[in-house]
């Protein structure tokens, strides 16, 4: 049956037919024919080619955004923009499309390249492998399995496949440096500065001053070394958490302590047939006895003479003695120790800072050299402390001073004194041990003097930790002063990692080099692409000597289309595909 329909001839012809005798092949149109058909169908031969143009100068000038973007930002803060837009938000927005941009064009050279496989004779099965490298990334990484590098096909597939790694190499490009930068909050720590140290209680009378309360407890605090390890937080002001300090310096609480047991005089005196008396003596007059009958464990007093410390010109509040026996047991069991402390003013300089919270600060010197004396006459006078070298906001002196007032160091006597009342009543004691070893400790304050062993590392930790105790004190409830400091806070810089952007460059740069070979390598060929027009309108034409009858069924087609060699060819009828069963 045969209608017309605006000149189109529409037939329809039952498979069990015989084909036409009457018609004639055609010959197929050699290459100058076909390019003069070209030629006066369509324009310049890369006409049909501006969408893809367009979509590489579109994935090029997108690269160059994305470059141009991060030169401008790199080394520089994290920009703040509104609706929550992020620099990585941007750049991947502008990835996406140079990606899909880059795809477009190298899937449409891959679907034209598909037309040219068979100019030269392949297998019928190509045409759906190449059709579906042409569709993605994964398409094409079987046309790379199962094809040798001998085509184009190969080349773009590479490149489609490659394609694919695009979105983690520009992920990978930013990173973020934090870094810190100046604020403007102001950042200080309390110290004992120049100013005149006074912090003394009227007492009970004349001459029997003592300290306040607060400082009372600081003494405690220190004997018993109950100091928590952040105490010294309370004396900075950081408002972000990280700031750091000058030099600087405060007036405050040093010690000193040393063995002077080599000093010993030892007289033992028998006590019957079995027993003994050890009587231990210094050469300042403190004595310490012990026997198997009555064992004493410490004796301990204060204000006599030093025996290896120096105290010539050192503004002490204290100085300390004591003959301890470590434990139970008498001579020659258990060896006797005798050591003596210092605890007096001093001005310490500090390196501190303050790093995400945590204050730490690091005594770096001591100066003690002061014009006190050691005569009561001049106990009733008002004495300072001069280092030798001198941190005042920031800036280092050297003696002798153009400001001595901002290095001088001044100290109440009825400070000192005040102090000397305080600590005299518990410093002196002793501890004994009874046979049912029980010790026994006068004042109670003895045995937190005496720690575990009674030797110079326990008592020496002793003095150190109520000097410490008594350093923060003063700087923070006795004197006012302060040092200001510098506050820093961290900030997101942008850090351009340029060698991840290499593979997403060299694959746009590649797709452009694909389309131009592409375009050339087509310029004298029908240009189809990936329109399924080009396959509706050809003719499949099997050159057999008898029907080709194959199941309906896919995997029957496929298995048939391996064992088909198929050529493109153009006639005056049109476009044909010739297939030759093998």
């Amino acid at each position: 049956m045969e209608q017309s329909k605006d000149d189109y001839r529409l037939s329809y012809v039952r498979l069990d037919d015989a084909p036409e005798a009457e018609r004639t092949r055609q010959r197929p149109l050699s290459t100058a024919e076909q390019v003069f058909l070209q030629s006066q169908t369509q324009g310049f031969w890369g006409a049909s080619w501006t969408l893809e143009i367009l979509g590489c100068l579109t994935s090029i000038g997108f690269l160059v955004a994305i470059i141009v973007i991060l030169f401008n930002f790199d080394g520089r803060p994290m920009p703040d923009w509104p609706h929550g837009i992020t620099l990585n938000t941007l750049v991947s927005v502008f990835s996406t499309v140079m990606k899909a941009t880059m795809a477009f064009v190298l899937t449409e050279s891959l679907a034209q390249l598909k037309w040219s496989w068979f100019r030269g004779g392949n297998k019928l099965s190509d045409l759906a492998l190449l059709d579906a490298a042409s569709r993605g990334a994964m398409g094409a990484f079987i046309v790379l399995t199962r094809f040798l590098p001998r085509h184009l096909v190969t080349f773009g597939c590479f490149i489609l496949v490659l394609a694919a790694a695009c979105d983690p190499f520009v992920q990978q490009v930013i990173g973020i440096n934090a870094k810190p930068i100046h604020t403007p909050g102001r950042s200080s720590i309390q110290v004992c500065n120049a100013s005149l140290y006074s912090d003394y209680g009227e007492g009970a009378g004349p001459g029997m001053n003592e300290v306040p309360l607060s400082t009372n407890g600081a003494i405690y605090s220190g004997l018993f070394q109950t100091q928590a390890p952040n105490s010294k937080d309370i004396l900075a002001s950081c408002p972000t958490g990280n700031c750091t300090f000058p030099k600087y310096q405060s007036l405050g609480f040093c010690s000193k302590c040393a063995n002077v047991t080599d000093f010993l005089h030892l007289n033992k005196t028998p006590l019957g047939t079995t027993l003994s008396t050890y009587n231990y003596k210094l050469p300042n007059g403190l004595s310490f006895s012990t026997a198997e009958s009555m064992m004493y464990m410490m004796n301990a007093t204060y204000n006599l003479d030093l025996l290896k410390i120096n105290a010539d010109g050192l503004p002490l509040i204290l100085n300390f003695t004591a003959i301890t026996s470590p434990g139970y047991g008498v001579p020659p069991a258990v060896q006797i120790s005798a050591t003596e402390c210092a605890l007096y003013f001093c001005v310490s300089t500090y390196e501190a800072r303050v790093t995400e919270g945590v204050f730490s600060e690091n005594r770096t010197a001591v100066a003690s050299s002061s014009n006190t004396s050691t005569s009561w006459i001049d106990a009733t006078d008002d004495f300072v402390i001069t280092p030798d070298t001198c941190f005042f906001n920031g800036t280092r002196y050297k003696k002798p001073y153009t400001s001595p007032q901002d290095c001088i160091y001044s100290v109440n006597w009825l400070s000192r004194l005040a102090m000397q009342n305080s600590l005299s009543p518990l410093m002196k004691g002793e501890g004994t041990l009874f046979v049912s070893n029980r010790p026994s400790w006068t004042p109670s304050t003895a045995q937190a003097i005496y720690g575990t062993y009674g030797n110079l590392t326990d008592i020496s930790t002793m003095f150190e930790s109520m000097a410490s105790s008594l350093t923060l004190n003063a700087r923070s409830k006795v004197c006012s002063a302060s040092v200001n400091g510098t506050t820093w806070t961290m900030q997101s810089f942008v850090q351009v990692r340029w060698k991840w952007l290499i593979l997403p460059g060299a694959l746009v740069v590649l797709s452009l080099v694909f389309l131009v070979v592409t375009v050339v390598h087509t310029k004298n060929q029908y240009i189809w692409k990936s329109s399924p027009l080009a396959l509706l309108f050809s003719d499949l034409s099997i050159d057999s000597s008898g029907p080709l009858k194959t199941s309906p069924t896919l995997r029957s087609m496929e298995d048939t289309s391996r064992k088909m060699e198929v050529w493109l060819e153009s006639s005056a009828e049109g476009i044909k595909l010739k297939a030759i069963p093998s």
